[in-house]
């Protein structure tokens, strides 16, 4: 869909287009309302009535396994001995009333989406889709919901209490409180709570009019220009209903943070645990307040900072780590982005040596990974871009539809090989993100997602490393990732790849898929 340009083409557009928006709305809600009781009724039943049948077997279980497990210690034992049943009695009342909400939402808004999405481009016989589309789909999908409930409940449950009352490993401990530590974090959280609640409340309510006029301001400019949310017709119904109910968001943005300064507030007492100190702990609530401003800032694109006081709260650089950054040399990007702008090499500051090898090593943290791709995504686009292996037109296509497959697939894809092969070329036991700085099994994050990623990309690299692959070669497979389709060796045979080897060919292809 083109874009209309000028007052007269933007305001045929919205008279054009605002008819067809309320007559899609006016039968989604239709459908809405004659299907959506049925669905909800069949998610709300079927969740409800899994939950409350497994619900002794799982009350049971938990018991049974959190006082069999070795990865608690003996305090913590007796701790969630005493607080498990107040959990456990919460927990069907929550997910009974969460199956309600979840089933309303669900039957009011799939049948609307359907409407709009068989309204949408590339979709034949429209007419008898807009009528039909959302109706027995959406019960099929109510009881795909509680099929999906059933199978957590029944088997991925029962799955991870398992794995908890698994044998602890050579090098792991169990996890367990120190009881002299207790009344200091109590203190805490106690003087916490209340200020965070407070403060972060305040904020949020002084700065929702802000963020309710410069909603309205983007959306009603959206709207006049077709752009943003209003681009896709499968978009329209949220995004015509947000300019109705934006002050709803509002409130509820208000609301949400009112919920999470209680958390905020309790995190200050775990961090006066954590560094056995009242005055770190009082340190975060105070921290807590300045950090929720200058995110809000960032959000509604204010003044950068906060007014507020950020006072050290931890006594080592483990508080940088929390917000991505460590002073230390983990700045991974940004040295690698200026070594091969400026050609020239920065050292980074050793990590101080302490007394155990285990010690010594900095697990990173997932947004120290990713801040490494996207900063790797930047500098490489800047030289595809200069190389004309990337144009204008592929970036105005992503920022307009969303869809650019050489910016969204291909470009991350030569970030990730550009790593292996020079990870490969220098015999790393694990992947150089930068000149200083080696992930290997010992400091990659310790996240499960992470972890999946880990292996496959050694074994890649290694792959790799067999190949013996040239500069030549490598500056070639540049232009072949984000030209080529890469689907057989033969796709190679004008393109300058110096080897003949099809082998050879038929292996990187694959690496490149």
């Amino acid at each position: 869909m083109q874009v209309p340009v000028g007052f007269i083409s933007k305001l045929w557009s919205f008279v054009s287009f605002l008819p067809f928006f309320l007559l899609l709305l006016l039968l989604g809600a239709i459908k809405a309302v004659l299907i959506g009781p049925i669905a909800a009724t069949i998610i709300f039943l079927g969740n409800s009535a899994v939950i409350i049948g497994l619900w002794p077997a799982h009350f049971i279980w938990t018991y049974y396994c959190v006082l069999k497990t070795e990865r608690i210690g003996l305090v913590l034992k007796i701790l969630a001995a005493i607080l498990l049943p107040f959990l456990l009695l919460l927990l069907p009342v929550l997910a009974i009333a969460g199956s309600l909400l979840g089933g309303i939402g669900y039957g009011v808004f799939v049948p609307l989406m359907s409407t709009f999405e068989a309204g949408g481009e590339g979709v034949a016989d429209k007419l008898s889709h807009c009528f039909l589309d959302g109706t027995v789909s959406t019960i099929a999908g109510a009881c795909t919901v509680v099929r999906d409930v059933t199978d957590f409940c029944f088997h991925s449950y029962f799955s991870f209490m398992d794995e908890l009352i698994q044998k602890l490993g050579d090098n792991e401990t169990p996890l367990d409180i120190k009881l002299s530590y207790l009344p200091h974090s109590m203190l805490v959280a106690l003087i916490a709570v209340p200020f965070d609640v407070f403060m972060i409340s305040g904020v949020a309510l002084w700065k929702s009019p802000c963020m309710l006029l410069k909603g309205w301001q983007r959306l009603c400019e959206d709207l006049v220009g077709r752009e943003g949310p209003f681009l896709e017709t499968v978009c329209v119904p949220f995004a015509g209903l947000s300019i109705i109910l934006w002050p709803l968001a509002v409130i509820g943005a208000v609301i949400a943070s009112f919920l999470s300064s209680f958390l905020l507030g309790m995190r200050a007492g775990l961090i006066a645990y954590q560094e056995a100190s009242l005055r770190m702990g009082l340190a975060y609530m105070i921290s807590a307040v300045a950090l929720f401003d200058e995110y809000t800032n960032d959000m509604l694109y204010l003044r950068e900072g906060s007014c507020f006081p950020r006072p050290r709260y931890r006594k080592t650089d483990r508080m940088n780590n929390e917000t991505g950054q460590n002073n230390e040399g983990h700045n991974i990007t940004a040295e690698l982005g200026e070594k091969k702008q400026n050609g020239h090499h920065k050292t980074m500051r050793a990590l101080p040596r302490s007394q155990t090898f285990m010690e010594t090593i900095q697990r990173l943290r997932p947004i120290q990974i990713w801040d490494w791709l996207f900063r790797s995504c930047e500098l490489n686009g800047r030289i595809l871009l200069s190389e004309g292996l990337i144009s204008a037109e592929d970036m105005e296509e992503f920022i307009i539809k969303g869809k650019c497959k050489k910016l969204s697939i291909k470009l991350p894809a030569w970030c990730i090989l550009q790593c292996l092969i020079r990870s490969a070329k220098y015999d790393s036991h694990g992947l150089l993100i930068s000149d200083d700085v080696e992930v290997t099994n010992f400091n990659w994050p310790k996240d499960k997602v992470f972890d999946w990623m880990l292996g496959p990309l050694l074994v890649i690299k290694e792959q790799i490393k067999k190949l013996d692959i040239t500069e030549d070669e490598e500056l070639c497979l540049r232009k072949l990732i984000m030209t080529n389709n890469n689907d057989k060796p033969s796709d190679w045979d004008d393109c300058g790849f110096s080897s003949s080897d099809n082998i050879k060919r038929a292996q990187l292809q694959a690496i490149i898929r």
